[in-house]
């Protein structure tokens, strides 16, 4: 196996489908029983933050079976076989080289949580290495580094490729999606999103986060959450953007950081629908200024994704809820996955690469908008990636 370009500096920053067997907006998880009789056996490669929240999504679920962790700190090594040996009884292989656990032949499927400038490397050597793989977004930082992701996952049909959009996986947004594409709220006006915390700097472990080299900025990380959803929803990308942002304010606790710590961007496409979206990490602790919100608004009425309802013009319709309550939807991802893995040949997953890598072109466009103050057309941003 070809080597892994890999040293502790780099990965340092470790924290960070079944479509078929939906029925509307639910899971279908009347198999387990058999899945515990054939678990997949998974390594995970990266257990900070994310990974470890993943780790225990997956242990909550018999058709897991976590056979080895991967990460070059100590800590959270031990910490990985610590939650492994609580639920599953036994103790996992700990490696601080996802080489060694990539050559392992009783590992099935690998779930990789590592910052976002490892995305393409890690993904690839997975494939390569023959095991089913479930990536954490974004796909990669760069078109090109999508590309060949998408390649390698093209020469290997047989394998499950499957990337951490886990609102795909969602009950609410799925029959959200597919009720604003039966256009029960008609021809699409507007969406607006709002992404604010009070929880800033959020700068990942080592400082990942806060660096664009490696995060790719919060438009690329994070918010190609937003920018999936509304392909999705629309089932087209934008045309041009338009953004300014503030970078800086947390210069006294991190002099290094070059990410934007507060934005704002409005998007546009061929037929008119605009969307935009306020991003930010220095918010006050208080409810009116934090939280995530998604409103999509057409002619005839709008839905709130975060409150889950669906509001009509015509008053004497009335309010109506989709999916109600909290939804663990980083469990229906990795069930999503586990199933797909389990299948007799993979299943169409909640997400296709090459949806996953126009959230990436979407977040480039936003990035170069907010960058540059100015309207920047998609073109643009195509024009630059062929030419790179």
């Amino acid at each position: 196996m070809p080597p892994i370009a890999l040293n502790r500096r780099r990965f340092l920053g470790c924290s960070a489908a079944a479509s078929l067997a939906l029925s509307q907006g639910t899971l279908a998880e009347a198999d387990l029983t058999a899945a515990e009789a054939t678990p997949v056996r998974l390594g995970l490669i990266g257990i900070g933050n994310r990974g470890t929240a993943l780790l225990r999504a997956l242990l909550d679920l018999p058709a897991a079976r976590v056979v080895g962790v991967c990460d070059p700190e100590p800590k959270h090594r031990l910490r990985g076989q610590g939650i492994v040996e609580k639920v599953q009884g036994w103790r996992p292989e700990a490696v601080e080289d996802p080489r060694r656990l990539l050559e392992r032949p009783d590992v099935d499927a690998v779930i990789a949580a590592v910052p976002c400038d490892l995305h393409e490397s890690i993904g690839c050597e997975t494939l390569r290495a023959g095991k089913h793989l479930y990536a954490e977004k974004p796909l990669a930082l760069t078109l090109a580094g999508c590309d060949r992701l998408c390649i390698e996952a093209s020469r290997r049909p047989a394998l499950v490729v499957h990337v951490g959009f886990q609102r795909r996986s969602n009950p609410r947004f799925r029959e959200g999606v597919e009720r604003i594409q039966r256009r029960e709220l008609g021809p699409l006006i507007e969406a607006r999103a709002t992404w604010t915390s009070s929880n800033g700097p959020l700068s990942g472990h080592g400082g990942w986060l806060g660096r664009r080299d490696r995060s790719g900025d919060f438009m690329v990380e994070q918010a190609v959450h937003i920018w999936d959803v509304l392909h999705w929803l629309h089932g087209d990308l934008p045309v041009k953007a338009a953004g300014w942002g503030r970078r800086g304010l947390f210069a006294q606790q991190d002099p290094g950081r070059d990410v934007t710590d507060h934005y704002a961007v409005e998007l546009e496409w061929a037929d008119g629908f605009r969307a935009s979206l306020l991003q930010s990490w220095v918010a006050p602790a208080a409810d009116g200024f934090t939280g995530s919100t998604l409103r999509v608004l057409g002619e005839a009425g709008g839905l709130d994704f975060g409150a889950g309802s669906l509001t009509f013009r015509d008053r004497q319709k009335p309010r109506q809820a989709i999916h109600p309550g909290p939804q663990n939807d980083t469990r229906l991802a990795l069930l999503d996955f586990l199933t797909s893995v389990r299948a007799e040949k993979p299943l169409p997953p909640p997400i296709t690469l090459a949806e996953a890598r126009s959230a990436t072109l979407t977040g480039l466009l936003v990035r170069k908008a907010v960058d540059e103050r100015r309207t920047v057309t998609m073109d643009e941003i195509r024009s630059e990636s062929s030419n790179a």
